[in-house]
């Protein structure tokens, strides 16, 4: 069987069958023995035992808790060799009657050591009726008992006694219910009584239904109480101050654990884990709401996402590794850490602020009695001062206004962290404009760093003193327009700001490489020659003189390119030397060595006949239907 999503184990269990269906009615027993997450225990074992009757609880049932680690003494039981443990349990063992508790009920948490009981950390005991808590409930620690009442309705009434036994003094809370309403409040310390009220919670005689509700410790009444501070009517030190919020604190604890013992355990309700009832009620409490109007309700939400998105940008600024790298070199950085700072230190004022405002419990307290209680009382400069590159710098900044005392409220509050968030936000634009920058810096050095690898590759290859196997007498006659080129563009870049740099650092490195291309280009130029050379040459063998004579076909279109157009290209490149007419010059000689490999195979009467004596590059290009892009 599985209890929940991390206990499962086996069951046995008696059982009638109803249409098919089993159904629980005798003795049931289960257990779960598993290996402990825990370090200090070796296994975690849980089990039940009781007896249900028509699939309802009924009778005598304990749940029990144990961790424990095993010793490694051995000893017979029987025909088993068996080894004691040592660890605790959480016990708990009661009666149901058709599913619900009632009579009394025990809770005890136990120390073993070598499978003795060895010390009780806690023993509860109280009375069920009719599956709620009624009568006198008993809770008792080594430090720590409570002794109080419920009526028959199941509310917390009467006086509720919960003692403290410190190492130097002896401290009593005194709580005084009226069906569920809290009417007063005492503490005694070293014989003296105090007199204690909570700030904003009604303790009043009014029972107006429409504003008073039921309240349990599952729904979080102690939230209710600990949202606000307590009010002591005599004047007391600051040491018998900590300790009438200390015990408060302690005692609000033990009454919840103690209570809730009776079913819960892990975070998980013990006995609805199980078919055959329903849940215990464990105790409730009467408390006046005060309740939201729409805007309130919007102000609320607001503020707490207003105040969640502060402290994202504060973490995620603050972990960002840019900020310490860039501070020797950016001001603002510096600025905006000191201005973060700051709100950081005061953040503990907002958070207690807009833990309250944001809780479920806000809800059930007089806000206009408590505004002044959790009134951030924050400290923000009118000016900064910090350092930069070894100088300090003070500097003016416009910090929110924190509202007056007097004239706090729900709307002020939204309305500071508002502008907090407002502030904060506009300073991390300033310093993610820094960390963009500084990215794009990382690219450019590492873009800067590839063209410096290309400028000496490009100087490499058009140096005249070149031991390349491929340089020619093209790659000559260029080398010193390249290498200007190159040099004069690499010098003005080096000049530019660093913006402008960002702008121009792509094209340059573009321009790079189409001069490297020009290297590969010139390099093929000769083999292009020979192609065409050959395919404007004709060979036939003549019989008498036995050789191969070549006759040179369609001789004026090949000397208007050869003699005229060739030399134009190359010189009209030579006078307007840039990475753009580089580029064009490179397409458009491939296009005209296409066209004149294309000539040769085709009928070209008419072509010859226009290009005879014809020695104008331009009427030329036009003959043979060419358009250049430079």
């Amino acid at each position: 069987m599985k209890i929940n999503e991390s206990t499962s184990g086996l069951v046995e269990y008696e059982y009638a069958v109803s249409k098919g269906v089993d159904i629980y009615d005798g003795k049931f027993f289960f257990q779960s023995l598993q290996s402990s997450q825990l370090k200090s225990f070796d296994y975690e074992v849980t089990t039940y035992e009781g007896e249900f009757s028509s699939n309802q609880k009924s009778g005598n049932w304990v749940f029990s808790d144990k961790k424990m680690k095993e010793e490694d003494q051995k000893f017979v039981s029987g025909f088993r060799i068996v080894k004691p443990a040592t660890g605790n349990e959480n016990r708990i063992s009661g009666k149901f009657q058709d599913g619900k508790a009632v009579g009394n009920w025990e809770a005890v948490k136990q120390d073993f050591i070598t499978s003795e009981v060895q010390d009780t950390l806690f023993f509860i005991e109280s009375t069920f009726k009719d599956n709620r808590l009624i009568g006198l409930f008993k809770s008792r620690s080594k430090s720590i008992s409570i002794q109080g009442y419920f009526n028959a309705d199941g509310y917390f009434h009467g006086d509720w006694e919960i003692n403290h036994q410190t190492e130097d003094k002896f401290i009593q809370e005194i709580r005084t219910y009226e069906a569920g309403i809290l009417k007063t409040y005492k503490i005694v310390i070293d014989d003296k009584t105090f007199d204690i009220s909570y700030s904003g919670f009604d303790t009043s005689e009014s029972r107006d239904e429409g504003q008073w509700e039921d309240y349990s410790l599952e729904e979080g009444y102690f939230k209710i109480l600990n949202l606000v501070d307590l009010d002591i009517k005599q004047s007391v030190s600051s040491s018998i101050n900590v300790s009438i919020n200390d015990s408060h604190q302690k005692g609000n604890e033990f009454i919840k654990n103690s209570v809730l013992a009776f079913s819960h355990n892990s975070g998980f309700d013990i006995w609805n884990s199980l078919r055959g009832s329903s849940p215990l009620g464990l105790g409730k409490f009467r408390v006046k709401k005060f309740e939201f109007t729409t805007e309130e309700k919007q102000q609320i939400k607001e503020t707490a996402e207003n105040f969640e998105a502060i402290q994202s940008i504060l973490n995620e600024f603050s972990d960002n590794p840019k900020v310490e790298i860039g501070k020797p070199a950016y001001e603002k950085l510096n600025e905006v850490e000191l201005i973060f700072n700051i709100y950081k230190n005061e953040l503990n004022q907002l958070k207690r602020m807009v833990e309250v405002i944001t809780s479920d419990a806000f809800e059930f307290v007089n806000r206009d009695e408590i505004y002044g209680k959790i009134w951030p009382k924050l400290r923000l400069p009118i000016e900064v001062t910090y350092e930069f590159q070894s100088e300090l710098v003070t500097k003016s900044h416009e910090f929110p206004k924190v509202p007056e005392r007097n004239n706090f409220d729900l709307g002020q509050a939204n309305s500071l962290i508002k502008r907090i968030r407002e502030d904060v936000d506009a300073l991390y634009g300033d310093a993610k404009t820094i960390f963009k920058a500084m990215e794009i810096e990382k690219s450019l050095s590492n873009d800067e760093k590839r063209l410096v690898e290309k400028k000496d590759k490009i100087e490499s290859l058009f140096n005249t003193e070149s031991k390349e196997n491929d340089f020619n007498n093209y790659h000559e006659r260029y080398s010193e327009l390249v290498l200007k080129l190159t040099e004069d563009s690499f010098n003005t870049y080096g000049g530019l700001k660093i913006d402008e740099k960002k702008n121009r650092i792509k094209g340059l490195l573009n321009c790079y490489d189409k001069l490297i291309d020009f290297y590969i280009f010139l390099k093929d130029l000769k083999s292009k020659n020979e192609r065409l050379d050959v395919a404007y040459t004709k060979i036939t063998f003549n019989p008498y003189m036995m050789v191969d004579m070549s006759e040179r076909i369609k001789e004026n279109i090949y000397e208007a390119f050869d003699e005229s157009l060739k030399p134009y290209l190359f010189k009209k490149l030579s006078d307007d030397f840039t990475c753009e007419s580089v580029d064009f010059a490179m397409e458009d000689i491939n296009m005209i060595y296409q066209k004149m490999l294309e000539l040769s195979k085709r009928d070209t009467k008419q072509e010859e006949k226009e290009l005879r004596r014809e020695k104008n590059p331009e009427a030329i290009l036009s003959v043979l239907e060419l358009k250049l892009k430079y």
